[in-house]
């Protein structure tokens, strides 16, 4: 997650003046508790009297826990022996073809160069 405490509370309380609402970044920030002393208590001001940003910030805690507390997904183990087997199975590049397995584009080359000149 980007570090939210270097920007001015300015940045992430956008028009808190006048009934305006905390910003999105204001909301994570304060849900996640990255910002500083100063810009949190402001917040917490503005969160007392303000039900619409209130409701944000636990929306944004209750995803915030409900990722946090996610299990990983399993992998199926058929899967996982498949790609461990993928350096004994597949098969190698051409070494003819050159690098990876590339090979020349159609139209370059000595042969239609040779038509070309008339050879």
């Amino acid at each position: 997650m980007t570090d939210l405490r270097s920007r001015g509370f300015s940045d992430l309380l956008a028009g808190l003046n006048a009934g305006q609402h905390l910003a999105v970044d204001a909301v994570v920030a304060f849900a996640d508790g990255e910002l500083g002393l100063a810009a949190r208590d402001r917040a917490a001001a503005h969160l007392s009297v303000c039900q619409s940003c209130a409701a944000e910030v636990a929306a944004q805690c209750q995803a915030r826990n409900v990722v946090r507390s996610a299990r990983c997904p399993s992998v199926p183990a058929y899967l996982l022996a498949a790609l461990r087997d993928i350096p004994h199975t597949a098969d190698p590049p051409d070494a003819a073809a050159g690098p990876l397995g590339s090979r020349q584009r159609w139209g370059a080359g000595p042969s239609v160069l040779g038509r070309w000149i008339g050879r």
